[in-house]
């Protein structure tokens, strides 16, 4: 878990999760997709599509712009896992999981921005 604990486990291939869009620099809207600022940290929240509904990730938040979701194995397949972990935060929301950067540490900015662009062109808007 990203609190130093044992890392949850990682979600299969095959599913979705939600990312909030919570601020209007994470979105591009001539392209009509998230900004690459949207996944570019080494840790981030998302929800698992099968565990919740749109409008369920949407009122966990005071304010979300815009709602996308992507696969978790084609995330993979780009360099950012996703894992099963609580929110500490928000113990009753059983959807929860952290996607991890893989190597963020290590790459140079532009590099960081190119990944996360990588894994914003995978997202789909979801009507809230």
């Amino acid at each position: 878990m990203s609190d130093g604990t044992a890392l949850g486990p990682l979600l299969n291939d095959a599913e979705n999760v939600y990312r909030a869009i919570l601020y209007p620099h994470w979105w591009v809207e001539e392209e009509g997709r998230p900004s690459s600022a949207a996944f570019d940290e080494e840790i981030f929240s998302v929800d698992v599509k099968s565990r919740t509904t749109p409008g369920e990730t949407a009122a966990r938040f005071r304010n979300v712009n815009r709602l996308v979701e992507f696969n978790c194995g084609q995330a993979r397949a780009i360099g950012f896992e996703t894992r099963d972990e609580p929110d500490q935060n928000q113990p009753d929301n059983i959807a929860h999981a952290h996607v991890y950067f893989l190597n963020y540490s290590t790459l140079v900015k532009n590099q960081r921005k190119k990944k996360a662009r990588r894994l914003a062109n995978l997202c789909q808007e979801v009507t809230i």
